[in-house]
């Protein structure tokens, strides 16, 4: 066969090979519990159970395909969430083989974890919240149409380090800033990924940023999605047909600048509304400016791997970790981490994975492996204070280590590691 003949039979086989076309659906159902119960988040809460509903909580699912490769993205306005059941049925009825929920971690939402209740069981609330997650992924799962994917970005700075350095040299949290000073480090990046029609129309938007959803304080008795959900309303008002969807990052140490505090819940609620019609505001901006996905062949790939931990202070003990790094057309390169990672663990993601847009999943369960609490950085946990050596059970290093192995998956998932010794 000549040189000529070669060349046309390839460029046949490409005509006729069916493109790695990317699919997506949506869906979303509204969690809010059907009974009051304890509130999550604040150990000196002034009320027990919640009195009321200020706004709907929901979950948000994105299912994505590719070349037979599917991944699930549920977005939940909980403060956390460990469930193995959600995995299992999702895994074994919707072929669904990873999937990523990721709380927003609002503190106005139910308790219903042992860890937040202080017992040996769940509230009935988990099944509840379990069923209606599984109920949206087949919903989603039984709406896929061909999809584009995009990435955009913004900035704006909402927050700040809580964790302030003393006289002493040690850290104490600083929990609220009715001033409004920019204590840093944080990381004021907004990061969007669009998934829109083949034809350009826009059907999701995921919102990546960093800040602890704690507008509303210990006083605040009524469940509510906090700032994201005010920010989600925004922009689906704004786009109407868009799911809008809210990732939080590395938010350990992070609070919000906008705080209600006064304990006069009209007052407090205006300020949470103002936090979040902030972020919409730079969200809608930079949307805008998001460019038109290319027709190219889709890939998912993912790894996923449960890490053992010592507890700091109990070495006798030992803490599982859950882990998926996942890896979108060779662009989008997710960490999923659970608990409450540290933001220096965000900032390294960024820095070395190399890839055009990485995405640590702060709070964010991929396997059944229970929830870890607080995730500080060697730096910060030597420092100590509120989530540094305070509330936190896990070994000093274990960031360093989740990380580590986030990024050996993720060079994995790139094939950069290869059988034999390379090139001198």
């Amino acid at each position: 066969m000549n040189v000529r003949r070669a060349l046309l039979l390839v460029a046949l086989c490409a005509a006729v090979a069916p493109a790695q076309e990317l699919l997506a659906g949506l869906a979303r159902i509204d969690i809010t519990p059907s009974a009051s119960g304890p509130m999550y988040g604040y150990r000196n809460r002034r009320c027990g159970e919640g009195t009321g509903v200020h706004d709907r909580l929901q979950a948000k699912a994105l299912v994505l395909e590719a070349a037979g490769a599917r991944l699930a993205v549920v977005t939940l306005d909980l403060g956390s969430i460990a469930t193995g059941k959600v995995f299992r049925r999702a895994a074994a009825e919707l072929n669904l083989p990873v999937g990523l929920l990721a709380p927003s971690h609002t503190h106005s939402a139910p308790a219903f974890l042992p860890a937040s209740l202080g017992t040996d069981t769940p509230s009935p609330y988990l099944a509840e919240a379990e069923e209606k997650i599984l109920r949206a992924l087949r919903e989603a799962s039984a709406s896929m149409a061909p999809a584009r994917i995009s990435v955009g970005r913004g900035s704006i700075r909402l927050g700040y380090n809580r964790l302030l350095p003393r006289e002493d040299g040690r850290a104490r949290a600083l929990f609220d800033n009715l001033d409004r000073v920019p204590y840093g480090p944080v990381d004021p990046e907004v990061t969007l990924v669009q998934v829109s029609t083949p034809e350009g129309r826009p059907r999701a938007l995921l919102v990546h940023y960093t800040a602890h959803p704690v507008a509303l304080g210990t006083t605040n008795c009524l469940y509510s999605a906090d700032y994201p959900g005010v920010m989600q309303a925004r922009v689906e008002a704004a786009l109407p047909g868009v799911q809008a969807m809210f990732v939080q990052g590395a938010a350990g140490e992070t609070n919000p600048l906008f705080q209600g505090r006064t304990g006069d819940s009209d007052k407090d609620f205006a300020t949470m509304t103002r936090m979040g019609e902030l972020l919409a505001g730079e969200v809608l901006r930079a949307a805008k400016q998001i460019p038109p996905a290319p027709a190219r062949p889709a890939s998912i790939l993912h790894r996923t791997a449960t890490l053992t931990f010592k507890n700091r202070w109990e070495p006798e003990k030992t803490l599982s970790v859950g882990l998926s790094t996942v890896l979108i057309n060779g662009e989008i390169a997710i960490a999923a981490v659970p608990g409450e990672p540290f933001l220096a663990m965000q900032m390294r993601w960024k820095q070395e994975s190399g890839a055009a847009a990485p995405l640590l999943f702060g709070y964010t369960q991929s396997t059944p492996d229970p929830w870890p609490g607080y995730i500080p950085d060697i730096r910060s946990a030597a420092l100590g204070g509120y989530g540094a050596d305070n509330a936190t059970t896990i070994e000093v290093g274990a960031a360093e280590r989740i990380m580590d192995h986030h990024l050996i998956q993720l060079y994995g998932l790139r094939g950069m590691w290869r059988p034999a010794p390379g090139q001198p």
